[in-house]
C-alpha cells in the first residue's frame, strides 16, 4: 500500500473509533430558560437557530435589519415554545449598533447565556476594483461588528459562564 493510502486508512480508523466512542452528553433541558441573542435572525441559518432555541424554551432576542421579517420570526418562535422573545432591528454596518443591541438584550433578558454571531455582509466575489468604501463596509459588518458585539457581551457571558457561538460561511 502506498504511503498516502496508509495515512488515509489510519485516518479513517481513528475517525471511526472517535465516532464509536463519542458520548453525546447534551441535555436539552439545559437550554430551557437560556438567554440568547441571535444576530442575522431574519433568514437562513440565523432564523433556523432562533427556531431551534425556541423549541428548547429559551429566552431570545433577535436582531437583523428587516423589522417586518423579525416580527414574523418572533411570532413563529412563540408558537415553537420560546419563553420570552424580543427583537431589535439593527444594521451592523453602523459602528454604534452592536453595543446598542447587546444593551437591549441584557436589559430585556437580565443577562446573556449565549451570543450567536451569524450576520454577514455578502462579498461580491469579484476581482479587486479599488472600492475601498465597500471594503470598509464589509470589514465593519463581517469583522468589526463581531468584535464589538463580543466585547460588549463578554462581561455578562463571563458572569453566567456563557458561550459565544460564531457562524461563518463562504458568503461572508
Amino acid at each position: 500500500m502506498k504511503p498516502i493510502g496508509k495515512v488515509l486508512c489510519a485516518t479513517g480508523v481513528v475517525a471511526g473509533l472517535i465516532a464509536f466512542f463519542w458520548k453525546d452528553d447534551f441535555n436539552p433541558e439545559s437550554l430551557s430558560g437560556a438567554r440568547v441573542l441571535v444576530t442575522g435572525a431574519s433568514a437562513g441559518i440565523g432564523e433556523q437557530i432562533a427556531y431551534h432555541y425556541a423549541r428548547f424554551g429559551a429566552e431570545i432576542v433577535l436582531t437583523a435589519r428587516r423589522e417586518a421579517v423579525l416580527q414574523k420570526v418572533m411570532e413563529k418562535c412563540l408558537t415553537l415554545g420560546a419563553k420570552k422573545i424580543f427583537y431589535i432591528p439593527a444594521d451592523m454596518s453602523s459602528p454604534s449598533e452592536p453595543e446598542k443591541v447587546v444593551q437591549f438584550a441584557v436589559q430585556k433578558l437580565g443577562g446573556l447565556d449565549f451570543l450567536v454571531l451569524n450576520h454577514i455582509g455578502t462579498n461580491r466575489f469579484q476581482e479587486w476594483n479599488g472600492d475601498v468604501e465597500y471594503t470598509r463596509w464589509l470589514m465593519q459588518v463581517n469583522f468589526l461588528s463581531y468584535v464589538a458585539l463580543a466585547t460588549a457581551a463578554l462581561p455578562t457571558l463571563e458572569q453566567n459562564s456563557g458561550a459565544l457561538v460564531v457562524v461563518s460561511s463562504l458568503t461572508g
